[in-house]
């Protein structure tokens, strides 16, 4: 059985790494007595996997997990029980099973929402730094690669970008909400902040404060609302095979060609 789980990992343990987050999800599962499946080999390991690494220091509560289980489980009451094992900001908001011929987690997680919070005072700026950035043909940042330093156009990346006023439990902050396609190379939420930063500077004079919290809100399929987010049942049944004929083609070749190189090297090795 397999089941796709997205979870929350929010106040300190936004500070755990991506190796320390498997330790966490391993133990918490064993806890749980959640009945999961080992790789073979010398040094089994369980089967989860985590398809998009979250940067160190970020927050999230849009994360995505695939676990491979040994034997099928009811996942709601199986979800209870590993976020009682699991430590204070951990916790599964959703989780439902696979399909067997589903295509790969990965494949629906093509943009990101980011929140970056910053202090209430900045919204005048940071509205105006938006409508730049939103209505610029290009929208510059520098990265630094092994201490060269390149530049990349952000403004691509970019699906959706607001700025808001936003009051939680009576924290008043001005937040930008950037949905961002997942592009090669990645683009960064701090690489966001940049280029608003960048536009700033340009507008005002003044630099941008920094964020005081960049949290990912959910991954998914970009569309033209918004984001339609990863556990959809649409995004978890078998998809149709699109391949064209020549590719077809192409693979019975190739599948042709390694069945007679296996039958050569078995006459072979009963010759000998």
């Amino acid at each position: 059985m397999r089941a796709r789980v997205r979870y929350e990992k929010t106040g300190k343990l936004r500070f755990v790494s991506a190796i320390d987050l498997g330790r966490l999800w391993e133990r918490a599962l064993r806890k749980a007595d959640v009945p999961i499946a080992y790789s073979e080999g010398f040094s089994p390991h369980p089967k989860v996997s985590f398809p998009d690494a979250l940067p160190l220091g970020y927050a999230s509560t849009g994360e995505y997990a695939e676990l491979v289980l040994a034997a099928p489980i009811e996942l709601e009451p199986a979800m209870e029980d590993l976020n009682a094992a699991f430590p204070a900001g951990m916790a599964v908001l959703d989780a439902v099973e696979v399909t067997d011929g589903a295509p790969r987690l990965a494949k629906w997680l093509r943009a990101s929402v980011w929140d970056l919070r910053y202090p209430v005072d900045q919204h005048g700026t940071l509205d105006a730094a938006v409508n730049s950035v939103v209505t610029a043909d290009e929208a510059l940042v520098d990265r630094d690669r092994k201490g060269e330093i390149t530049t990349l156009d952000l403004r691509p990346a970019i699906h959706t970008l607001f700025a808001d006023i936003t009051d939680e439990d009576d924290d008043v902050h001005a937040t930008v909400r950037a949905t961002v396609h997942h592009v090669e190379p990645p683009m960064r939420p701090s690489e966001v902040h940049q280029a608003l930063d960048r536009a700033a500077r340009t507008d005002t004079g003044a630099p941008l404060a920094e964020p005081t919290l960049v949290t990912r809100v959910a991954q998914g399929e970009p569309n033209q609302e918004g984001l339609v987010e990863a556990l959809s049942g649409d995004l978890l049944s078998p998809q149709p095979n699109t391949r064209s004929p020549k590719a077809a083609t192409r693979d019975r070749r190739t599948a042709r060609q390694r069945d007679n190189r296996a039958g050569a090297g078995g006459h072979e090795r009963l010759g000998t």
